[in-house]
């Protein structure tokens, strides 16, 4: 349970930290599209932040492998998510190099918040789990 909630901090302070940065400050030193993308990943990462507090509840009433992997796959996925978003805002992009490596991530961290919640789903379908 306290990883989870460890977690769970970790990922709602950057979301509280950026999603501040991007309605307060983040327009007078980046483009628009880079501020979406932080906005974006601000408000994933946000409720992925709850989501975990949710894994660390359900982990410390009755630990059940598939919630336990769910609760990774969140972990994971908000990190790399919301991550590449904000480096995509951050990292000044080559045009002539073409895309950043970042945009390659974005979508891998997406497939793991969904897996996350395809997982939760099958602990509470699995009878007798939770």
């Amino acid at each position: 349970m306290s990883r989870f909630l460890a977690a769970a901090g970790f990922h709602g302070v950057l979301a509280v930290a950026f999603g501040a940065w991007s309605a307060h400050g983040a327009a007078a030193t980046l483009p628009p599209q880079a501020v979406e993308w932080v906005k974006t990943g601000a408000s994933y990462q946000l409720w992925h932040a709850v989501a975990l507090l949710g894994i660390a509840a359900l982990s410390a009433r009755q630990p059940v492998r598939l919630v336990t992997i769910s609760g990774l796959a969140f972990f994971l996925g908000a990190l790399l998510f919301s991550g590449s978003l904000y480096l995509l805002a951050l990292v000044p992009a080559d045009p002539t190099a073409g895309p950043s490596a970042f945009v390659y991530v974005t979508p891998l961290g997406g497939g793991l918040l969904i897996l996350g919640w395809v997982l939760l789903l099958a602990a509470g379908l699995k009878k007798g789990s939770l």
